[in-house]
């Protein structure tokens, strides 16, 4: 059951945003079908090429962009409230008025009350719950990248399965029933839990490999992607890392060589590289047939391959 502190906050926010829903992104993400020669496009934490990373406007701006996922950083507070925000504390890309906080040291109300995204009006600069933000992007037809940061562990699963599964509340996707809009009962979501044991016992239970609710057998159509540093190590370790859907790793740590060798030898994996923002990124991951581009320079990218009305050329490198 929501507190009743969120349901004051929820309404709130979406007494402010509630008009951004009246459009929506003509395309909706797909990975049934991968084609290496136009991959899936992720705003990393959403548009921060135009906007405050992880913000309202941030992701709201990526969705109407084009792209095919906005990406999304979850931590937990104190009290247990899901939030998205990228850092251990604010500070750099939030501002607090009293002071800056460690956000697993900060309560919820703190967090609404006292702190705002730099760079945005007051009334557009709230920090917001993973509720909130699933909520606000719902009408899109954006796929969601949910980055469950490390601090978030095996015992915190079953409440992150709770909050995933208030997207359908009556239970209509175990019936068979498609909700539609962004999750299409939750397979247009792609989830990487940081915690590789946290990871693994979300995965076990949405496929139901381990004893669980059996609600959380719905989550099992989430794209399930374990993150990974240098993609060598999945290399080293398949059974470790490449037992789910795939990994996203980080393109510029990891040697062409080695990439290659992902590529052949588990062909029907994910594979998603991070974080892009120059051409020749974006042509080396095309080149090495990438399924996953996750780039800060959504404009920049889109402006090459897709539609060049869209390059935003003050922003380039």
């Amino acid at each position: 059951m929501i507190k009743r502190i969120w349901s004051v906050g929820l309404f709130c926010f979406f007494a402010t945003v509630g008009y951004w829903h009246s459009w929506e992104v003509s395309q909706s993400a797909d990975l049934s079908s991968l084609d290496s020669s136009n991959p899936f496009v992720v705003a990393h934490r959403g548009d921060e090429q135009l906007f405050p990373e992880n913000s309202a406007e941030a992701f709201l701006s990526g969705a109407r962009a084009g792209a095919d996922y906005v990406e999304m950083d979850v931590r937990r507070t104190q009290d247990g409230v899901f939030v998205i925000h990228h850092d251990d504390s604010t500070g750099r890309s939030v501002r607090c008025a009293q002071s800056e906080v460690a956000i697993a040291r900060a309560s919820w109300s703190y967090l609404r009350s006292e702190c705002r995204y730099k760079d945005l009006p007051p009334e557009k600069g709230q920090v917001l719950t993973l509720a909130e933000t699933l909520e606000l992007l719902r009408k899109t037809k954006t796929g969601l990248v949910l980055d469950v940061k490390p601090v978030i562990k095996e015992n915190e699963m079953a409440d992150l399965a709770e909050e995933l599964l208030r997207l359908d509340p009556q239970g209509q996707c175990a019936l068979g029933v498609d909700l539609g809009g962004t999750y299409n009962c939750f397979s247009n979501i792609i989830i990487y839990v940081n915690d590789l044991p946290a990871h693994d016992k979300l995965w076990r239970w949405a496929k139901g490999l381990e004893s669980a609710e059996a609600r959380y057998k719905v989550l099992g159509a989430m794209k399930f992607l374990k993150i990974v540093h240098n993609g060598s190590a999945a290399l080293k370790e398949p059974a470790k890392y490449l037992d789910n859907d795939g990994i996203a790793f980080n393109m510029k740590a990891t040697s062409v060589e080695d990439i290659q060798a992902l590529r052949a030898q588990f062909p029907e994996k994910i594979l998603a590289v991070w974080t892009l923002g120059k051409k020749a990124e974006f042509d080396l991951a095309r080149e090495l047939k990438m399924d996953g581009i996750i780039t800060s320079h959504l404009h920049d990218y889109l402006g090459l391959w897709r539609s060049p009305s869209l390059l935003n050329d003050s922003a380039k490198e």
